[in-house]
């Protein structure tokens, strides 16, 4: 919940462009349902699940823009790195306690990498080689971070339908008994006429 909070702090274009797409995928929930019953009718019921469907999706959309937008700054993180390790000989292998302080001065400048790269070892590195290094791994978690966000929106968005579609489904079978129970009231008072 705190990388929500950072990632409004740093960049409100995530959170809107993190809606825009939670609105789109919400569209694949409603193709989902209308799929499933085409003059489906949404009841109270599957506008609360569609509005709970959203603010999941808006959120881990929201995630997912902010983590494209760490992945497109980790150049200028990489040449910050790069800076501060020019103290060092370019050959010489950066030791734990070295790179943790090089991690440390980063995360201060951009606390939002804590949740990345807070507790990333980076050992065996030359000073050469550890920007690159920090910045490789940041993106491949960040890209790991986003592919698994988007699995949870499918998930929402496909439990989200099956909810919706269960409830419509309730919704039809009791207006059907509700008519059969008419029905046969209108026939048995034919009859007895």
């Amino acid at each position: 919940m705190d990388a929500l909070f950072d990632i409004l702090r740093y960049s409100i274009g995530s959170v809107i462009w993190g809606i825009l797409i939670a609105l789109c995928s919400m569209a694949l929930f409603v193709f989902l349902i209308k799929g499933w019953y085409k003059d489906a009718v949404f009841s109270p019921v599957s506008y609360a699940i569609g509005f709970i469907v959203f603010l999941f999706l808006s959120f881990q959309c929201i995630l997912i823009m902010g983590s494209l937008k760490i992945i497109s700054m980790t150049d200028d993180y990489e040449q910050q790195i790069a800076s501060l390790v020019e103290i060092y000989a370019p050959e010489s292998e950066v030791s734990q306690a070295q790179a943790s302080d090089i991690i440390d001065h980063i995360i201060n400048e951009y606390p939002i990498l804590e949740y990345y790269i807070g507790g990333g070892e980076f050992m065996g590195y030359t000073s050469k080689e550890l920007p690159s290094a920090i910045a490789m791994e940041l993106r491949s978690f960040m890209r790991w971070y986003i592919f698994r966000r988007i699995m949870w929106c499918l998930v929402f968005v496909v439990l989200g339908a099956v909810l919706v579609i269960k409830s419509i489904s309730n919704n039809y079978a009791s207006t059907r008994r509700k008519r059969i129970q008419s029905d046969r009231r209108r026939v048995g008072r034919r009859t007895r006429r």
